[in-house]
Order: C-alpha cells, then sequence, then structure tokens
C-alpha cells in the first residue's frame, strides 16, 4: 500500500519533532490544559483587579485585554487539532517564530517603562538587539532548544520590563545592577506601594501571551544525547564570548554608551535598557583615583593634626544621638507651596537655637536610604563612587574608619535602631563591620504604635530614651526611622491627621497630601524629643537630618517649574531635588559643658574668608542656613559636641571650606557655585585629595594602613 503525500509529511514531523509530535488528538493535553487554564486565570485576575481600582487603563482596552487572553486558552485547548499539514506548516514557521523572539524581547523590557522606545537611535537599538540575541541565544542553548527556553527567556523579559517600570514610578528612577544585590530589602518594603496596571503593561502581558500561544502550536524537537551535546557546548561557547566581551570591551568608548548619574532614566530611554544596564554593571567596581597610593593617603591626612577635646576634661562627655529620618524633606521650598502645610514648621522652631542647621545635600532620591547613612556614618561621598552603586551591598565595610569606631574609641556604647528587618540593605552585617556594639531592629518593636502600618518616629525615640536612661556610661545611638517611607497612596492617613497642600493651580496630589500629613506627624514627634532630651539631667548632644526627598520630588519639580525639568535648568535645579534639612542641638547640660557652634569660618584657597555661600534658596532657612553634605555632618556633629577630633575628621572639615557640599551630583565650591564633575575648577587638587583619602579608607584594610588612620583622639 503506497503512503500519501501527509503520511510523509507526518512522519517526517515524527522523525525530527518527537514520535508524538504529528498526534491530532480530539482531547486536549495536559499540558494544553494547564496553559489555558493560566491564560483563564491571568484574565479573570485582571478582571477582578480592574473592579478593585488596580488597573489603570481604558475600560475598552482592559476589555480588549481580558478577551486576548480568553482567546489565547480557548486557542490552546484546540491545539491537538492541528491537522497534518498544519504541523508542518508549524514546522517551517519555528525558525521565524524563534527568531521573533529577540525583537519582543527588546519591546518587552522597554514598552512598559519608555514611551518612545521606537524613537531610540537605530544604532542603539541594534547594539541593544545583539545583546539580547546573544543573551537569548544562551538560554536556548542551555534550555535544549526547547519551547519552555524561549517562554522563560521572554517572561524574564517581561519582568525586568515591568519591574523597572514600577521602579522608575516609585523612585524615580530605573533599575540598576547594584538593585539585584539588594532584592529581599526591596520585597521587604515593596508592600507599601500600589501597583497599577497600565494600558502598557496590559499590552505587553497580552503580547507575551499571544506570542507564547502560537510558540505552543510550533512541535517540539526530539532531544538526543547528540542534539543535547551540540546545544550544551554552543551555550559554553556563547558563554564564553560574552563573557570575554562584557570584560575586556568598554562600553563608553566601544558604542558611545554613558549613563549620566543625575539622568539615569533618560539615559536608559535614549540608549536602551540592557545596554545601559551593563555600562552600569562596569561602574560597579571602584576605580583607583588618580596618583593614589597608600603613602599619600597617609601623608594627606599626616598634614592634618588630630584636634583636641573642646571642654574641660574632667567634664562629662555628651552622649550623641543622630536620627536619620525617613524621607523628612522640606516640600514648601518649591514654588507655590511657600506658607503651606508641607513645611515642617517645628523643625525651624528647633534649628533657630540649635548650633547648627541648614540644608544638607544626599546622593539619593526616593530611595537608597543606605547610601545616606554610608554617608553620613563613613565620611565618604557617593560622588566618588558614581550612581547605581550601593556601598552596604557591594563592598566590605570592616576595618573602615566611622563615626562608630571613632565614638566607640572613646569608650561610647554605639546602638543603631531601625524598625524594620535587620537585613534590609545587609545592615545586620555592615553595622558590624562598623562598629556598632549592638542594633535593634522590628523585634524589638512588637506592639509599636503605627502609622500607615510603620513604626512611628515617637515609638523609636522612646526607645532611644530608655537606652540612655539604662546605660550611665556616654551612648552614640543612630536612629534610622521608617515612618515616612513610600508609597503615599495607602490611604492610611486618619482624619485628624491629614493635611492638604494644594498646588499654584489649586489642584491637589494625594501623594503629596498624604506625604505632608506623615511629615508634620514626624515634625512634632522632633518637638516631642527635644523636650524630653531638655529634661534630661546629663548631656545629649542630636544630630537630626532626613535621607532623600521623596520619589515624587521628578513630578512635583515639574508642577511647580511651569513643566520644566530640572535636567534642562543645570545642575543648580537638579541639586533641588536632592536637598534635605539638618540641624545639629545640644540639651541645656551639653550647652553647659562645652558644646558650641563650630569656631573655624570658611577659608578660601589663599587663606581669605570665604564668600557667603548661602545662597537665595536658604533664606528661610533659621538660624544660619548652612550648605553642606552629608558626607561632613558626622565630623561637624563630632565638632559641634566638643569632642576631640581625628585627622581624618580634620581632613573633612578643612575639605569643606573650599568644597562646602559635595554630591553624587556635582560639587559646590566656597564662592557659591555648583560644579559637575569633570569640569576644571581652581579645587580640582581638593576633589583629588579627598578621593585618594576615601578609597584608602574604604579598601585599605587596617592593618595595611600607618597609624596615621588609628591616630589616638585623646581623653574623651
Amino acid at each position: 500500500m503506497s503512503s500519501s503525500p501527509g503520511s510523509s509529511a507526518a512522519s517526517a514531523a515524527n522523525s525530527a519533532y518527537g514520535a508524538n509530535a504529528a498526534t491530532t488528538s480530539p482531547r486536549p493535553a495536559r499540558n494544553s490544559i494547564a496553559a489555558a487554564v493560566a491564560c483563564f486565570v491571568v484574565a479573570a485576575s485582571i478582571g477582578l483587579y480592574a473592579a478593585l481600582g488596580g488597573v489603570d487603563a481604558p475600560v475598552f482596552g482592559t476589555a480588549a485585554s481580558i478577551f486576548c487572553l480568553a482567546l489565547c486558552g480557548a486557542a490552546l485547548l484546540l491545539r491537538e487539532r492541528r491537522s497534518t499539514r498544519a504541523l508542518a506548516g508549524w514546522k517551517r514557521a519555528r525558525p521565524l517564530l524563534i527568531a521573533f523572539a529577540v525583537p519582543l524581547s527588546f519591546y518587552l523590557i522597554e514598552r512598559p517603562s519608555n514611551e518612545g522606545f521606537l524613537s531610540i537611535d537605530p544604532y542603539y537599538i541594534l547594539v541593544n538587539l545583539c545583546v539580547l540575541a546573544a543573551l537569548f541565544a544562551l538560554v536556548y542553548a542551555l534550555g535544549q532548544q526547547s519551547r519552555a527556553a524561549v517562554a522563560a527567556f521572554l517572561a524574564a523579559c517581561f519582568i525586568a520590563g515591568a519591574a523597572n517600570h514600577y521602579v522608575i514610578l516609585f523612585k524615580g528612577q530605573p533599575v540598576v545592577p547594584a538593585d539585584l544585590f539588594a532584592l529581599s530589602t526591596a520585597a521587604s518594603v515593596g508592600s507599601g506601594y500600589s501597583y497599577l496596571l497600565d494600558a502598557r503593561l496590559l499590552e505587553c502581558i497580552v503580547m507575551l501571551a499571544g506570542y507564547c500561544t502560537l510558540l505552543a502550536f510550533v512541535p517540539k524537537v526530539r532531544l538526543s544525547i547528540r542534539r543535547a551535546a551540540l546545544s550544551t557546548t554552543a551555550a559554553f561557547v556563547v558563554a564564553a564570548g560574552f563573557g570575554i566581551w562584557i570584560t575586556s570591551c568598554n562600553l563608553e568608548d566601544a558604542y558611545g554608551c554613558t549613563v549620566d548619574v543625575w539622568g539615569v532614566k533618560e539615559s536608559y530611554a535614549e540608549q536602551g535598557t540592557a545596554l545601559c544596564f551593563l555600562k552600569r554593571a562596569q561602574d560597579l567596581s571602584p576605580t583607583r583615583p588618580e596618583g593614589y597610593d597608600a603613602q599619600t593617603a597617609d601623608e594627606l591626612l599626616a598634614a592634618h593634626a588630630p584636634v583636641p577635646a573642646q571642654r574641660v576634661s574632667d567634664q562629662e562627655p555628651p552622649s550623641v544621638i543622630a536620627i536619620m529620618n525617613e524621607t523628612f524633606a522640606d516640600l514648601s521650598r518649591y514654588p507655590g507651596l511657600a506658607g503651606t502645610e508641607a513645611r515642617p514648621a517645628a523643625y525651624y522652631d528647633i534649628a533657630a537655637s540649635a548650633l547648627d542647621a541648614g540644608e544638607a545635600y544626599v546622593s539619593a532620591l526616593g530611595g537608597g536610604t543606605c547610601n545616606s547613612e554610608f554617608e553620613f556614618l563613613t565620611g565618604s561621598s557617593m560622588g566618588h563612587l558614581g550612581g547605581g552603586v550601593y556601598p552596604y551591598v557591594l563592598y566590605d565595610l570592616d576595618g573602615t574608619e566611622s563615626l562608630v569606631s571613632y565614638l566607640s574609641a572613646l569608650g561610647y556604647g554605639t546602638h543603631a535602631v531601625h524598625p524594620a528587618e535587620a537585613e534590609n540593605w545587609r545592615r545586620d552585617r555592615v553595622y558590624a563591620q562598623l562598629g556598632f556594639d549592638e542594633f535593634s531592629d522590628i523585634s524589638v518593636f512588637g506592639g509599636a504604635d503605627t502609622l500607615r502600618g510603620l513604626t512611628t518616629d515617637r515609638a523609636t525615640y522612646d526607645y532611644v530614651l530608655d537606652l540612655l536612661a539604662e546605660e550611665v556610661g556616654p551612648q552614640f545611638v543612630f536612629d534610622v526611622t521608617i515612618q515616612n517611607h513610600g508609597g503615599y497612596d495607602t490611604g492610611g492617613i486618619g482624619e485628624e491627621l491629614a493635611v492638604s497642600v494644594p498646588l499654584a493651580d489649586g489642584s491637589e496630589s494625594t501623594d503629596l497630601d498624604e506625604y505632608a500629613s506623615c511629615i508634620r506627624q514626624a515634625d512634632q514627634d522632633l518637638a516631642y524629643l527635644t523636650e524630653r532630651l531638655d529634661g534630661l539631667d546629663r548631656p545629649v548632644v542630636l544630630c537630626f537630618f532626613g535621607d532623600h526627598q521623596p520619589g515624587f520630588s521628578d513630578w512635583l519639580f515639574e508642577a511647580t517649574h511651569d513643566g520644566s525639568t530640572a535636567d534642562e535648568i543645570g545642575l543648580e535645579a537638579v541639586q533641588e531635588r536632592y536637598t534635605v534639612p539638618y540641624l545639629i542641638w545640644a540639651n541645656e547640660k551639653a550647652l553647659e559643658n562645652g558644646a558650641a557652634p563650630l569656631a573655624a569660618e570658611p577659608m578660601d584657597a589663599n587663606d581669605n574668608p570665604a564668600p557667603d555661600d548661602k545662597g537665595d534658596a536658604c533664606t528661610a532657612l533659621a538660624p544660619c542656613g548652612q550648605r553642606t553634605s552629608l558626607n561632613y555632618l558626622g565630623a561637624r556633629l563630632a565638632g559641634v559636641a566638643g569632642l576631640p577630633l581625628t585627622s581624618y575628621q580634620s581632613f573633612l572639615l578643612t575639605t569643606s571650606e573650599r568644597i562646602p557640599a559635595i554630591n553624587l551630583n556635582g560639587f559646590l565650591t566656597a564662592d557659591g557655585s555648583w560644579h559637575w564633575f569633570g569640569e576644571q575648577t581652581d579645587v580640582d587638587d581638593a576633589l583629588n585629595a579627598y578621593a585618594i583619602v576615601q578609597y584608602g579608607n574604604l579598601f585599605e584594610k587596617s592593618s595595611e594602613r600607618s597609624p596615621q588612620w588609628l591616630d589616638a583622639v585623646g581623653p574623651s
């Protein structure tokens, strides 16, 4: 009996793609049923999510998405009804469908967060496609050329695109490689945000489901020992080639890929996420400053002698309390918001009698709290490390000289407090590396008062007061609060605590209102703390500052500057979003014991009094409107408290006379001008000296340093 053309095609399909590839059973297979059920569940979930207000897309678009997903599910149930001729056609279409996975992966990554991804320069689109093609080839080969490997790769691309979308929405900046080292932290704090599905995310979900449905109709390949060996070898070759390329090729020199540290989102949008992400990965490794060696760092420190204590030796040393208040900022500084509830009035009342107060420039916006901690505690600047770097999760800080190790050497008990999981930003390890004796995390705040589900500032302040009551000797307590953490659309503020902050055009923002309500409560709690500290019969010096502004400051800046972005206006405007209030205050007992403002008057390079660097933006600040940055604040705190200063602290304060503030974006010179990194100025020598000393502190182990790093600070 002769075989028909159809049976020959079926035989070929059987031979190349498996014995049951050409089967035309009327009953759906189990995997088809499972895939169809998944589509139906996703469709139903989107409908339910929309009913609960979780979808921010037009009704028609949402309904169309649900219909398309249901259609995909129905198609999967019919997969086993393919005719022999259809199977042969799907077999011929397989190479094209597999190849289409590469441009689709680019779409799934870019579309959620980049509305204009098709307007990216064709050159950068091509480079991104090449990068994604290499990664796809690796996954496809490792997955033995299976359909599951293709689907897994595209699902990973969609997850990356969605993650980028939400991180930009909440923090104002895209995902960077260092974020991958802090996934547990992101998961811990992520519950405070609302994850709305917008039209672009729905579009991507439908595209992914539609492609995977088509992919399911393609016959699967037969797995053989020869095929497995070839695929594994190909995977090894691709992985080796990609590794050699990324480690030996400078993406900036080879492809013109530059990621502006103050405009990371814009760089991703203009040059593509995949390429920019790899560029940030190349930037993670710390670069030795020009002219660095350990001896040079020691010599720079040796030029700055330790400063003795500014008080009588038999007086009781003050306990030092540092409060880094979550997202504490004065948004009334933005045009049209002066005189609104956005202004923390109690802070300014306390600042009027503080020994030091003003603006501190930070290197974080909307997130990255750990970098503000890092700058304050170590005296280091993120300006020397670059954007997308989180030292807490990337570097070993064991042996790093810090405010903690300094006060510990003076005989202080050191205690860190943070009402969240100890593992967040690896604080459980880093705090020990920096020298803290104890660390109290969320576990000690069971039953404490909360606001929007987060432990209140006042609860942590009461805990700090209890620590002071329990210990007789001088204490250093570092309290990182969490009450004001984003997001700000929780609706968790009661009417009795709620405030409203109208914009200049009369419009309102629920995010701004909830944020301002949190800050008003934080403001009142600060007043409560200073009142309690003033009643103590022991000297206490308090340092209070915010870690960063809220993530919606990007939107707020545009709304209050006629639609202009800070990046369009210039560096000084950029720094507006990186400004937080700070103060250093002493109770009556500490004032009696010698706590006083820093006596040194800022000098220029010729040892003449430097021009006033307060600037118009600081006129609302009382009492003195100083401008500084968090990397100097620890040394300022030690000086105001009347404690002896190390050579390192003396070096920082001297540097601040020529460079009053420095952060990730740029630096301020004594004449009140902001400068980008890379600009030629008359303080380039001071910048390089600072970079050398900082590198020595962070990356030279203490056992390799000269005694200059560990100079005696004298009796406390």
